[in-house]
C-alpha cells in the first residue's frame, strides 16, 4: 500500500504535534488590523488638511520630519516631487522665523 492510496484522517484533530514544521495556528482564527502603509499615511496627512503646505501648520510639517529633525526623503514619503519641494521649502520658512527649531535633541 502506498502513500497515495492510504485513508486520510482528519488534519484538524488536537494530537500532540510532533513536526515541528507544522503550522501551530492552523486551528486558530486570529484577526488582525489592517496596518496602513507608512507611504500612505503621508498622503493621507495631507488629504487632512485639504492638500494645503503653508510654513504656519506646524502639525503637518513635523510628520515630514524624522526625530533628527531633518527632512524626509521622497523615496520615504512617495509624495509628488511638486509636494515635496513645497513641504521643504515651507520647513525651511518656518525653521527661519523659529517655528519649528532646525535641530531636536534626542537623548539615547
Amino acid at each position: 500500500m502506498n502513500y497515495w492510496n492510504q485513508k486520510r484522517t482528519n488534519l484538524n484533530t488536537d494530537k500532540k504535534r510532533t513536526n515541528w514544521n507544522q503550522n501551530l495556528r492552523s486551528n486558530l482564527k486570529i484577526v488582525k488590523q489592517k496596518k496602513i502603509k507608512k507611504s500612505l499615511q503621508y498622503l493621507l496627512l495631507l488629504k487632512k488638511f485639504n492638500n494645503i503646505i503653508d510654513y504656519k501648520n506646524i502639525k503637518l510639517l513635523k510628520a515630514f520630519l524624522n526625530k533628527y529633525g531633518k527632512i524626509r526623503p521622497r523615496r520615504k514619503t512617495r509624495i509628488t516631487l511638486q509636494k515635496q519641494h513645497k513641504i521643504a521649502k515651507a520647513i525651511r520658512k518656518s525653521r527661519a522665523l523659529g517655528l519649528i527649531p532646525f535641530i531636536c535633541d534626542v537623548k539615547l
